[in-house]
């Protein structure tokens, strides 16, 4: 009966943390439309548009939405990741509850800035509404090359995936805004300045953020041929995003207690079996 009772919790647990019930670990991703920053559906060709981070994240199958001017619930339903990439509006009090509510329910973001005071101070406004310090802390540094920046040698979302494990490895930076690391883990580097962090808000229950001090997303780093083009560059963007589809996902609480119940019930009817 006990080695029976371990395989009943056994099955149990591997349903606890079966992995997220997503189709093909496809994802959907929204960004700021040309009003207020970057948009990823655009698909703008120049140097400081995003057509090869969309065509990467669309050849691999993920959706990209047409971009927004306001956060709001219903433009984040259904969406996975938000591309807050650089944008110099600062939240409203409604977006902010609004990206608090995503992120904690599990919404990933990636925000980046670069050295323009009012791009920080958005970045900024995005890290507060989800309860974290202002980690723009108006600092620059670094160099500028297709190997300026380096990965660390942590594990995070970025780093190691199914692009691969980019840590140790270099990545395409300019001129980089410096970060505090505060709660975070750091990510990448370029010279002394902290470029990238990875913060998770709210815990393992909630989503995490790629905080980003260049904006890693311009074809100007994800374009081949560009002239700080890195391909680490992209894959570390991916990767992030990515293994938010792929982390394992609770199922529900009545499911629990139904199979929990299950699980008791039967040890029942075997002791009865027994006497």
């Amino acid at each position: 009966m006990k080695t029976l009772t371990r395989i009943s919790v056994a099955v149990l647990l591997a349903f606890v943390f079966m992995p997220a019930a997503k189709a093909d670990t496809y994802g959907v991703i929204r960004s700021w439309d040309t009003q207020r920053g970057g948009d990823l559906y655009g698909a703008e060709t120049d140097a400081l548009g995003y057509s090869a981070f969309e065509s990467g994240l669309t050849a691999r199958g993920h959706t990209v939405l047409d971009g927004v001017s306001e956060l709001t619930a219903a433009n984040l339903a259904g969406v996975d990741l938000f591309f807050y990439g650089t944008t110099s509006h600062v939240l409203t009090s409604e977006e902010a509850a609004a990206i608090n509510s995503f992120v904690s329910n599990g919404g990933c973001v990636i925000v980046e800035a670069d050295t323009e005071a009012s791009e920080k101070a958005s970045a900024n406004s995005l890290l507060n509404a989800l309860g974290l310090s202002s980690l723009y802390n108006g600092s620059e540094g670094g160099t500028q090359s297709t190997t300026a920046g380096l990965f660390t040698s942590a594990t995070t979302w970025a780093t190691v995936g199914p692009m691969g494990d980019l840590r140790n490895q270099q990545l395409g930076m300019t001129l980089t805004t410096d970060l505090d690391v505060g709660s975070g883990v750091l990510v990448a580097v370029n010279d002394a300045i902290n470029a990238m962090v990875e913060l998770q808000p709210f815990g393992d229950s909630g989503g995490r953020v790629l905080a980003v001090g260049d904006p890693l997303g311009f074809n100007l780093f994800q374009l081949a041929g560009s002239s700080y083009y890195n391909p680490n560059n992209q894959a570390a963007y991916i990767n992030f995003f990515e293994n938010q589809l792929l982390r394992p996902v609770p199922i529900p609480g009545a499911a629990l207690l139904g199979m929990l119940g299950l699980s008791v019930a039967g040890a029942k009817l075997r002791k009865r079996r027994d006497t």
